[in-house]
């Protein structure tokens, strides 16, 4: 073999050599690059597997989260329509009226009233209230659908026919012994003094008569067991007196509201207590 094809052999064999040594860096860099994607896929895998695991145990899917959103709204919807004849609960009016809190001398008697229908009506007077008429008159059907006579006895006063009822009350207490000096400050636990009753609100009522012999009917039971339903309480307790100044009256029920009716008894408290109570 001439020098010239020696040297021909042994540049081949170089660069086969070389080839070689290039073919297996790039096979190296190859899979050294696929072994570091892998670790990267398998590590974001993971990251995402202990993301979605931390969302389902800390948070609801979205449509879990819709879910539980309509069923708040449903049951803030239920709670108002759920109330007898979808009366609203929240509708309150506090309107504290008493010997301590007389009406304002411009109050306007007249503005807010409404007639009742005579199928109501046991006395001769027939006007309340036109915003809580609906709550009265939701309570009387209720009650005589189940068998309940009640009726409305004496609604709202004006100023002229209080003050007539008061100043009777007066001289029947004068007529029974009681001092002239005493018998207005006695009567007043009785019949309250003009601008200071709650009938001249139309916010209250007396129901069947206006006799103590009302506690033992079964009517005065289903008012305790019903009346807070409608937004009605018994507002003159025999232990209360002392705060709101008139004596044990079991057929006077006043509206308040339903959810308000509700506490109030819950608390045992009468209005006074409840509104000093609330602030």
């Amino acid at each position: 073999m001439t020098r010239r094809e020696k040297a021909i052999l042994k540049r081949n064999i170089f660069l086969a050599v070389c080839a070689v040594i290039i073919i297996a860096v790039i096979a190296l860099i190859v899979y050294i690059i696929s072994v570091v994607g892998s670790d990267n896929n398998t590590e974001s895998s993971s990251q995402q597997v202990t993301s979605s695991e931390i969302n389902s145990s800390e948070a609801p899917s979205s449509s879990e989260a819709l879910s539980s959103v309509e069923s708040s709204a449903s049951n803030a919807t239920s709670s108002k329509e759920n109330t007898k004849h979808k009366l609203d609960p929240d509708y309150k009016n506090l309107m504290l009226v008493n010997g301590w809190n007389p009406l304002p001398k411009d109050y306007d008697y007249e503005g807010n009233l409404t007639t009742i229908p005579k199928k109501y009506i046991k006395g001769s007077l027939t006007q309340i209230d036109k915003d809580i008429w609906p709550y009265l008159k939701a309570m009387l059907d209720d009650a005589k659908a189940e068998g309940i006579d009640i009726g409305v006895w004496s609604p709202y006063r004006s100023y002229a026919t209080q003050k007539w009822l008061f100043e009777k009350q007066v001289k029947k207490q004068i007529a029974n012994g009681v001092p002239e000096s005493e018998a207005e400050d006695k009567a007043a636990t009785i019949v309250a003094r003009p601008g200071t009753s709650e009938h001249n609100t139309g916010l209250a009522l007396d129901i069947n008569c206006a006799n103590h012999s009302f506690a033992k009917t079964k009517a005065f039971k289903w008012l305790q067991e019903n009346a807070e339903d409608y937004g009605f309480i018994m507002r003159y307790a025999e232990e209360k007196q002392e705060k709101t100044g008139v004596i044990y009256e079991s057929w006077h029920w006043r509206f308040v509201g339903i959810n308000v009716a509700h506490e109030i008894n819950d608390l045992g408290m009468c209005l006074e207590e409840y509104i000093e109570y609330k602030k």
